[in-house]
């Protein structure tokens, strides 16, 4: 199962956008048009469903509802904040659809309050809030059905499908802090992804080495194996062996690997990780820190493991050499472009003008570079800066 389409209303930078989606999708743009809340909004169905999470805690921990509403929503959908997802598979796109709205609480205390709430399981509407036991306990809408375990028993493999979304945006130095590994659990930016690795069983962890320990001999020199090692203090710590002259001093810890091969071990393990549930992975620039070469084979990487384990991926970028994989499909590639009414999106198959270019020959990386880039970039090298 995945996510077959996505609509968002007054979500952050997006007033309006409904976007098909396939097993995999690349977000393209200038910077601060929305690639990072794109994601988000995925996240965010997420950490409804995590233990600790729901409705008040997904709104809060993103600075509140002003930050969350789009500046451009006005009268616009009434205000509310709406997501609505479609789940299914190739055979049935319409296997799920849920929609969840919501808007500030009246009264003074504006704690985000459901608006409105609807789960269609095979086109049938088996859930519609608010029903008449929100009307008697107002109360109950500050809270999400999609996040109580006692009332969403009959689209539980929609909440299910979230919880188990993966989010990743490693950041090598938050890696290679060890007191980090204890004080938080399941951390975007790597705060405890040693320990995650750790906490699988020994037998499992070491056959997914094994298969990404081949895919690192290929791209980082000299990369011989790769463990996962427990101190006297009971920290985990990744141990990698390279080939040397001297066999005492080719050992290597998280400390001395560079950020390019930490970043890359990351993404190569939550790959091999999310294959026991074919849940979305959310991969924020893969691309940092590695090499060109490097990552214009990512595409060719991540859709391997997809036939192996089903995932669908989901990507920002800004790498041209990303995009330069000649694998790439128009509808897979979205094009997020600043408005003076918000952000609008159009995968490229949709758009007339990019897909004549791409009949004509030009590459697809050539067709989304200049639609990409800031309007009037060159002019960064005349303005100047640092004279007196």
């Amino acid at each position: 199962m995945r996510i077959t389409s996505l609509t968002l209303k007054n979500w952050r930078n997006f007033k309006t956008l409904d976007i098909s989606l396939g097993s995999r999708l690349i977000i393209v743009g200038p910077n601060a048009a929305g690639k990072s809340n794109l994601l988000d909004s995925i996240r965010f169905l997420r950490d409804l469903t995590l233990d600790g999470g729901g409705l008040q805690s997904a709104v809060r921990g993103r600075g509140g509802l002003s930050r969350v509403r789009c500046l451009y929503a006005r009268s616009h959908f009434h205000g509310w904040v709406g997501i609505e997802v479609t789940l299914g598979d190739e055979d049935d796109p319409e296997l799920w659809k849920y929609s969840l709205s919501f808007n500030g609480e009246k009264g003074g205390l504006n704690r985000p309050i459901v608006a409105s709430e609807t789960v269609w399981h095979e086109g049938r509407i088996i859930l519609n809030r608010p029903d008449k036991f929100d009307k008697e306990d107002p109360e109950r809408l500050t809270q999400t059905t999609l996040e109580q375990i006692s009332a969403n028993k009959n689209f539980r493999p929609v909440a299910e499908f979230f919880r188990e979304t993966r989010y990743l945006h490693l950041v090598p130095q938050i890696i290679r802090d060890a007191k980090r590994s204890g004080d938080i659990r399941d951390d975007p930016f790597g705060g405890d992804f040693i320990a995650r690795m750790n906490r699988v069983p020994t037998k499992t962890r070491d056959a997914w080495l094994r298969r990404i320990t081949k895919s690192l001999q290929i791209a980082v020199p000299q990369f011989e194996s790769l463990e996962v090692k427990v101190d006297a203090a009971g920290t985990p710590h990744l141990e990698s062996r390279y080939t040397h002259w001297r066999r005492s001093g080719a050992r290597q810890d998280e400390g001395d690997l560079s950020d390019g091969t930490l970043r890359l071990i990351g993404l190569l393990w939550s790959l091999v990780e999310v294959g026991r549930r074919a849940a979305p992975v959310l991969l924020e620039e893969p691309e940092l820190s590695l090499h060109p070469g490097v990552v214009s084979l990512l595409p060719s990487v991540l859709a391997g493991a997809q036939r192996r384990n089903g995932a669908q991926v989901i990507i920002t970028s800004h790498s041209w050499d990303l995009l330069s994989d000649e694998g790439i499909r128009p509808d897979e590639v979205l094009l997020l472009t600043p408005t003076s009414d918000g952000t609008v999106g159009l995968t490229l198959d949709k758009s007339p003008e990019a897909m004549e270019l791409i009949q004509d020959g030009l590459p697809l990386v050539d067709v989304v570079r200049p639609r990409s880039e800031p309007p009037d970039i060159e002019r960064l090298i005349s303005v100047g800066i640092g004279e007196g």
